[in-house]
């Protein structure tokens, strides 16, 4: 099959169909690395059992120094930094044994009860945005509704003051356009700019937390130690940006897509609304159809055989969490909602030492959302045609805009 191309505009608008076609045709396939005019080289898988496999087979990591038998070649300062030395201390991109000591410290800020206890936080805060935009009639899901609310939420878990979160959404922006596979020189300045003022910012209220710790995970940070592990400020630094990204991004995008999904297909929304009980199953079923992420990469640490092809030691391969999440041999009837789908063993939270840390958070956040949402009226309707953002990595909707009226516009 021709290379597989995540720069094609019609790939771009809906990728899946084209993932159908890779899936049947050429499901472990070798293409070209997913950056404009990237090298030959690179691996793509697009089967559910592949990509779970990968996923937990600790011949593939994200590091790339224990794949190579030579150092990689030197990467420019303007490119390198600042923006991939913070990256460089994401627990996300690392392996054991780092990985695992950062993972121990800031898993004591995401556990089933530390969620269980804000829950009745984030119910408030969307039912107080409900209470602003349902006398308006017609509001943005993704701008008026699933971005404030989200980023209230994991900004008062780490610390941040809710009065500077426009600032904090747009870095997260820059942090997004920075991550995708679609990167220019100008977008990297602008990340390189933003992890300058970011973690200056950070830097400024680690200070603070140092001097006077609050009940935050910042000021827990600070505090703990697992048994030497006590983080670096700029380790610290890092974490938080990785946190205060990663915990509302993909979430935005899993409650705008969710509302989507619910609003274009009636029989779902009414079942939705009639069976509390099923909330959970209707956001696996969501992150399901609509992977906020689409796309993870892992280097391979050994010669590792996939079907009939051979990956090298060292080489690169994306696993489309997209393309297996929609897998006929994983789910019947992939394409269809099912909100009451069992068992539902999708991959949008990863699979292994990666799993997402956060993704109990995202379940609350996410299911409590949609259900205040569709409790509070059953008059919406979609109000104009939604837009998706046009990265790939990250794939979720710049707009959606709904209204208590039939009218649309273009």
């Amino acid at each position: 099959m021709e290379p597989f191309d995540v720069f094609d505009p019609a790939f771009r608008a809906d990728p899946y169909p084209v993932y159908a076609r890779y899936r049947a045709g050429d499901a472990v396939h070798r293409g070209r690395a997913p950056t404009p005019d990237g090298p030959p080289g690179w691996w793509y898988l697009f089967r559910h059992a592949d990509v779970a496999a990968v996923l937990k087979d600790s011949r593939f990591g994200r590091a790339i120094a224990p794949a190579l038998d030579e150092p990689p070649p030197p990467v420019p300062p303007a490119e390198r930094e600042p923006f991939w030395d913070m990256y460089a201390h994401w627990t996300l991109a690392l392996e054991p044994p780092e990985h695992t000591r950062q993972r121990a410290l800031l898993s004591e800020g995401f556990t089933a009860r530390v969620v269980a206890g804000l829950r009745p936080a984030i119910a408030a805060q969307a039912a107080a945005l409900l209470d602003a935009l349902t006398p308006r009639g017609r509001f943005d899901v993704v701008a008026d509704y699933a971005f404030p609310l989200t980023l209230s939420v994991i900004a008062a878990l780490i610390g941040i003051p809710q009065s500077d979160l426009a600032r904090v959404k747009a870095w997260s922006l820059i942090i997004a356009d920075v991550l995708d596979y679609k990167r220019t020189w100008d977008v990297m300045a602008a990340g390189n700019r933003m992890t300058a003022e970011f973690t200056a910012y950070l830097a400024d209220i680690v200070a603070a937390r140092r001097a006077r710790p609050e009940n935050d995970l910042i000021s827990r940070l600070l505090a703990a130690v697992a048994g030497e592990a006590r983080l670096a400020e700029d380790e610290l630094i890092a974490l938080c940006v990785m946190l205060l990204f990663a915990g509302h991004e993909t979430t935005v995008n899993l409650i705008s897509a969710g509302a989507l999904l619910l609003l274009t297909q009636p029989e779902q929304l009414a079942l939705f609304r009639a069976r509390p009980e099923l909330t959970d199953t209707a956001v696996d079923e969501i992150l399901r159809l609509h992977s906020p992420i689409q796309a993870t990469t892992r280097i391979a640490y050994a010669d590792v055989t996939l079907g009939d092809r051979l990956i090298r030691r060292g080489e690169s391969v994306t696993l489309l969490l997209g393309a297996a999440n929609r897998d006929p041999a994983a789910f019947p009837d992939p394409n269809r909602l099912d909100i009451a789908r069992r068992p539902n063993r999708h991959l949008a939270f990863g699979r292994g030492i990666h799993f997402c840390l956060g993704a109990p958070l995202a379940m609350a956040q996410g299911g409590l959302a949609l259900r205040l949402l569709f409790e509070r009226s059953t008059d919406w309707r979609l109000a104009c045609n939604p837009i998706w953002s046009e990265t790939f990595g990250f794939r979720g909707l710049t707009s959606l805009s709904i209204g208590k009226f039939s009218s649309r516009c273009a």
